[in-house]
């Protein structure tokens, strides 16, 4: 990340994060997973992200629902557009840390909720946009989930998940991020995703782990991301 854009998320979501996952041996169970380990994670791709949405998606006065906010500094980020962020999480531990950080110190947060990982106890197109920042990977059903992504929204979904690079990849396939269920390359998402919606709009945050990163609209060498927003299939062409 660069000296601009660290400061820049600094003053945005208040003191760095950082920390690591630890390997494991066993099988990954998602229900397990906690975004906090030690003081938590801050990931310099999902602060692009979330900025990525801002700027392409969220409109001034926007209702925007968050799914799996983790440490809160997404949910910071859309507010600096949107009216209102919902926020909702699987996981207790950042429920309560964003309680303590986010909560009562951001007057456009609306609330946040625990939720048990694929039902949204929400409206039909309830909120414009909804977005989901390196979630799908964790998802066993991911289609039932994207399903209901789409439901709540009257735009559309916002997700970001990282690209299946060789360098994060077991010899077997399967990521070397203990806790991703899976990875994707850009045509196997591409095709999971058309099954949802006739309207993909693809973007891709490349550079290394730390940034700088650029913004594209295809894939190239050092892609690090998979940025697309998915239309809501009734929402205009």
């Amino acid at each position: 990340m660069s000296r601009t854009i660290r400061e820049l998320a600094k003053r945005v979501l208040g003191p760095t994060l950082t920390g690591n996952l630890k390997s494991k041996l066993r099988k990954p169970d998602p229900s397990e997973y906690s975004t906090i380990v030690g003081k938590g994670q801050f990931i310099p791709c999902q602060v692009e992200a979330y900025f990525l949405a801002l700027n392409l998606y969220v409109e001034e006065k926007a209702t925007v629902l968050d799914v799996g906010f983790g440490l809160g500094y997404g949910l910071n980020i859309l507010a600096i557009k949107a009216s209102e962020v919902t926020g909702v999480d699987v996981d207790w531990k950042v429920y309560d840390y964003c309680r303590d950080t986010v909560v009562g110190r951001n007057p456009r947060l609306k609330e946040l909720r625990l939720y048990d990982g694929y039902n949204l106890e929400y409206a039909d197109q309830q909120f414009d946009v909804v977005t989901c920042v390196d979630v799908l990977e964790h998802i066993q059903d991911y289609d039932r989930f994207l399903k209901e992504l789409l439901r709540v929204t009257r735009k559309g979904v916002f997700i970001s998940t990282p690209n299946r690079r060789p360098e994060y990849t077991n010899p077997d396939g399967t990521p070397k991020n203990y806790w991703h269920l899976r990875e994707w390359s850009f045509e196997e998402l591409d095709s999971i995703l058309k099954a949802h919606s006739p309207k993909i709009e693809w973007n891709f945050l490349n550079g290394p782990f730390e940034g700088p990163f650029s913004r594209s609209s295809a894939v190239v060498e050092n892609t690090l991301t998979l940025s697309p927003f998915i239309y809501r299939p009734q929402h205009g062409k």
